[in-house]
């Protein structure tokens, strides 16, 4: 068995001269190399060894070896993710067995490199040298991509031809899931995955010819599944480049953003793209929420960068594997003129709606800023921004993650069931958009926290409804409740608010009716039937500080402001304290949050 060091840190070669016709140089006898016959299988193994540049192992533990090389000639490729075998991890050694089809084309490779994968991310070997020498004696195969991947749903894919029946619609179905799971961990980048559909779906065309010869169906049946097969294919294409547009965490932020033009408010800093690197460690298996509260974008020297502070997040999603990202409130500060108003909010929706990973959802929460109604003296529907101009810049109307709101409305929820969570989100300015006879509005939405009864019954009947009694429930707000962070005014119906949430975490009944409010209320749920439920916190925003405490029984949590406003001795444009907010990372089996702070402050541990 041939054995193989590489050098991780020290290995180096010198770079192709000619790109378009790539073609290494390895007379130098320092590189590794590796000799076989064509149709060899099986039987030719290499032994790996990975070290650092001091000579010490590599941890391998809990990596995985790919072997991907570029076939003589340069037509096809092999990505093999199934024939390592990790020998002695700790000390960085595994074995490689290669497959046939890894010697299909006589000549030297083009480039065969091993990459080792872990958690999304990767680190490649320097290349060795891999000759396949002629076997003039057998003959007959056909030189073909070998991408393990897919050849492995391709193989379920033939057993359900072969096995075809009535239930074939059901049989399409299950594969296409699996087909669309695969895709989903699959991290690679689409110029190889087209590729390889494209010879997938070659080979689809001669399995179809292979089924109609062999009889295994009607003609007739043949051609209704396959041009149902083929739209669903086109639609499994479509879903491979939705969910790894920008979503590939092997592309590190250094080369993804590599000039002025590649990110939106220019190139991140050097000290924010360390800290941003440092999230992929954040665990894949809590339920990871980013939180940005109180950017209060403003086209001119008050809010100084805010709009870069929206793609900052967007880029923790393309590193940390964030669930959602919920934008707090007073996502633009509402200042100028109407027509500034909605360009601000604009940017701040479609830098962070755009920029955000494939996979992570972005939901955005009305503030007391948003509209601009009572601020710097703007009061009136031709100076403010409209709750319908709110929702259609939200698009709360689209539904586009799927979840689900009352009608169009700014509040909603999404579940999450593979983490068993549901994520809540509320609109603590719900206040009527009503004139006075002057034409200005009647309610302050500037200074005016508020619950109306709508939203409240929907939380109390739809979104505490749970699943079953495995589900917690995150709930976000804009405004803290009174009493807790800050000086807030009396909130219309917070009461109420606390009351439901009190009744869902008891599993008991509640009930309200008062029609002598400002905003009158009619509230009688139930939650016996359905037992005590298991809340994991309120967060919010609008107060521009830090804070945590338990308030009647409620976790209450607040982050302070993404915007570095004059008014912070503490906080400096152009430094790292200039942005600020947090990915929180929740341990549902433990009941622990843990908040990853960017920008300003500290991490922060809470428990629930």
């Amino acid at each position: 068995m041939e054995v193989m060091t590489f050098n991780i840190d020290k290995d180096r070669r010198n770079l192709v001269d000619d790109k378009q016709n790539f073609n290494i140089d390895f007379h130098d006898s320092k590189y590794n190399w590796l000799q076989a016959r064509q149709y060899e299988e099986g039987m030719r193994q290499v032994e790996v060894h990975v070290v650092h540049g001091d000579g010490s192992p590599v941890d391998l533990t809990g990596m995985n070896p790919v072997f991907e090389g570029w076939l003589p000639e340069g037509l096809y490729r092999i990505i093999d993710a199934k024939h390592s075998v990790m020998v002695d991890a700790q000390n960085g050694i595994f074995r490689f067995d290669f497959p046939a089809p890894a010697f299909q084309i006589a000549g030297s490779y083009k480039q065969a490199f091993f990459r080792l994968m872990k958690d999304g991310k990767s680190v490649t070997t320097l290349e060795f040298s891999l000759d396949v020498m002629a076997d003039k004696v057998i003959s007959g195969l056909v030189p073909s991509d070998y991408i393990t991947p897919f050849l492995d749903v391709y193989d379920k894919l033939i057993e359900i031809f072969k096995n075809a029946d009535g239930k074939f619609d059901d049989q399409l179905i299950k594969w296409q899931n699996e087909f669309n799971k695969i895709i989903g961990d699959l991290n690679g980048d689409y110029i190889r995955i087209k590729t390889t559909a494209d010879a997938l779906d070659s080979r689809l065309t001669e399995l179809e010819h292979k089924i109609k010869e062999d009889g295994l169906l009607t003609k007739n049946d043949l051609e209704e599944y396959l041009a149902s097969f083929k739209t669903d294919l086109l639609k499994i294409e479509t879903d491979i480049k939705k969910e790894l547009g920008a979503f590939q965490n092997h592309n590190t932020l250094t080369t993804y953003f590599d000039d002025e033009v590649s990110e939106v408010g220019g190139p991140i800093p050097s000290y924010y793209q360390n800290k941003l690197n440092q999230f992929s460690s954040i665990p894949k298996d809590n339920f990871n929420v980013g939180f940005i509260t109180d950017a209060h974008l403003q086209l001119d020297d008050y809010a100084p960068n805010s709009i870069a502070h929206y793609a900052y997040i967007a880029a923790a999603s393309r590193r940390a594997r964030l669930d959602a990202i919920i934008a707090g409130g007073d996502n633009t500060n509402g200042w100028w003129e109407k027509d500034q108003k909605l360009v601000e909010t604009r940017h701040a929706t479609s830098t962070l709606f755009n920029r955000a990973a494939s996979g992570t959802d972005v939901f955005f929460q009305m503030g007391n800023h948003d509209t601009g109604i009572n601020q710097n003296g703007h009061n009136t529907p031709d100076t403010c921004l409209s709750e319908s101009d709110i929702k259609a810049m939200y698009h709360t109307a689209d539904l586009i993650y799927d979840e689900v709101r009352d009608g169009d409305s700014l509040y909603g929820y999404k579940d999450y069931p593979d983490k068993k969570v549901r994520l809540i989100w509320l609109n603590s300015f719900d206040l009527p958009y009503e004139l006075k006879e002057d034409g200005t509005y009647k309610y302050d939405f500037l200074r005016q926290p508020s619950y109306r009864n709508q939203q409240l019954t929907w939380l109390a009947e739809k979104a505490l409804k749970m699943p079953n009694k495995d589900w917690q429930v995150m709930v976000f707000t804009h405004a803290p409740l009174p009493n807790t962070f800050g000086v807030i005014p009396n909130e219309f119906n917070s009461d109420v608010l606390i009351g439901i949430l009190n009744a869902f975490q008891n599993g008991i009944a509640y009930s309200i009716k008062d029609t002598t409010r400002e905003m009158p209320v009619d509230i009688n749920v139930d939650f016996s039937t359905q037992g005590t439920g298991v809340l994991i916190g309120l967060f919010t925003g609008h107060v521009h500080e830090d804070g945590q405490m338990l308030y009647s029984n409620i976790n209450c949590v607040e982050t302070a402001c993404s915007l570095c406003y004059s008014g912070d001795s503490k906080r400096s444009r152009g430094t790292e304290t200039e942005d600020c907010w947090d990915i929180f990372s929740v341990d549902t089996v433990n009941r622990k949050i843990h908040a990853y702070r960017f920008g300003y402050g500290t991490d922060r541990n809470f428990v629930y």
